[in-house]
């Protein structure tokens, strides 16, 4: 109890410090002006390209690309044929592919804002999107199936068709050796696909409630799975072999609806591959992969975070920018650099949370020792002292 009561008080003071996870961040707005009415029917899809430099969103008004790092629109694609269910950009950022609520997908050029073509084989409603990294496949999502279309020359409307999920699929993704496609399911499933014979490799009793986030590891190793928060079913992260299909480890720190993973596969001061988290709580969490450790929380949001991105960054730093979109239309730009990802109440970012985080709280406000009342020991009664402080 006293460790977590010296967490607490960590953390609020650290509201108080200069250099808060802020700093450095940079947005922009998809919408014109600061007085626009958005509501959750303004964005109906979201999504970043493969390399993050762009955007797309599907509103009223149709299909808007815009440069991540200005918010420059790029494109307006005419999308008026129906509801937009889901979005998602070809590998070299060329092609946009929409499906629509009739369960029509259609595809576009994102530089001549020409209309290619459109795949209507579906009966249901298309919710999922994915491109394959190799640009050779189109995976589409609808209830119990999965059509993988061949985009190579000559065959754009030639499909395959997967069956194994006893319900509506809500998210895919590849591997970035386009060998394995996951595929979640409204029930908590998953299925990992071999694209090589389209065979069943595993079917993952994953989560307790619905799965809309997936994401693959740079080495092809991993894949990470975000779950469903409901009254019955607590939100988790769950790392998954895709070979053997073991659990490999969960992360329990959400405890709203999981809506976006994306890997990282490198990042300036963080060994390994993080990976990023957001959902419904407004808030980015960011993993240590070699640790299991929760590394930052990023809180500046306004409303739940839908997509996620890393991006490089363009001052010629080793740095990785940490893009977000979020349901309000607001986009961020966040330099992630050794001295933003660190632990959250790590306040002298020495990597551990201990007693000389605390005696740097005190000196904060001249204090020589986190003894502050003088009686030989570090206690609560010294934490109460702080934190009156802290009210001043």
């Amino acid at each position: 109890m006293k460790y977590y009561r010296i967490l607490i008080l960590l953390f609020a003071y650290t509201l108080f410090l200069p250099g808060s996870f802020a700093q450095d961040m940079t947005q922009w707005r998809v919408f014109e002006g600061d007085t626009v009415s958005v509501g959750a029917t303004a964005i109906n899809a979201i999504t970043f390209s493969p390399d993050g430099t762009q955007l797309a969103i599907a509103g009223a008004n149709g299909i808007t690309v815009y440069d991540t790092y200005t918010g420059e629109t790029l494109a307006l694609l005419p999308s008026s044929m129906g509801h937009v269910t889901t979005l998602a950009f070809s590998p070299d950022n060329r092609i946009v592919a929409s499906a629509d609520e009739d369960s029509t997908i259609h595809l576009w050029n994102a530089q001549t804002r020409e209309h290619i073509t459109d795949f209507t084989s579906h009966t249901d409603p298309v919710v999922a999107l994915a491109f394959s990294p190799d640009s050779k496949t189109l995976a589409s999502g609808s209830f119990k199936e999965i059509r993988l279309w061949d985009l190579t020359l000559g065959e754009m409307r030639r499909a395959t068709v997967l069956h194994g999920h006893r319900d509506m699929v809500t998210t895919l993704a590849f591997s970035p050796d386009s060998k394995t496609l996951a595929s979640a399911s409204f029930y908590g499933t998953i299925s990992l696909w071999d694209l090589e014979t389209f065979q069943l490799r595993h079917n993952l009793s994953a989560h307790t409630d619905s799965i809309l986030a997936l994401a693959f590891s740079p080495d092809n190793q991993t894949l990470a799975s975000g779950g469903y928060w409901s009254s019955e079913a607590e939100s988790t992260i769950r790392m998954w072999h895709i070979h053997t299909g073991h659990l490999l480890a969960t992360f329990e720190d959400h405890t709203t609806p999981v809506l976006a993973l994306a890997f990282a596969s490198d990042v300036y001061g963080v060994n390994g591959s993080p990976l990023v988290s957001a959902g419904w709580d407004n808030t980015i969490r960011m993993w240590d992969l070699s640790t299991g450790q929760l590394q930052a929380i990023f809180e500046a949001y306004t409303a739940p975070v839908f997509d996620l991105a890393f991006l490089p960054d363009t001052d010629g730093s080793d740095g990785t920018v940490l893009a977000s979109a979020s349901l309000d239309g607001i986009i961020q730009l966040r330099p992630l650099t050794s001295s933003l990802v660190r632990l959250p109440w790590d306040v002298n970012n020495d990597g551990i949370v201990n007693i000389l985080d605390l005696t740097f709280v005190a000196s904060r406000f001249g204090e020589d020792s986190p003894d502050l009342n003088g009686d030989g020991i570090v206690n609560i009664l010294d934490l109460t002292l702080i934190a009156r402080r802290i009210g001043e």
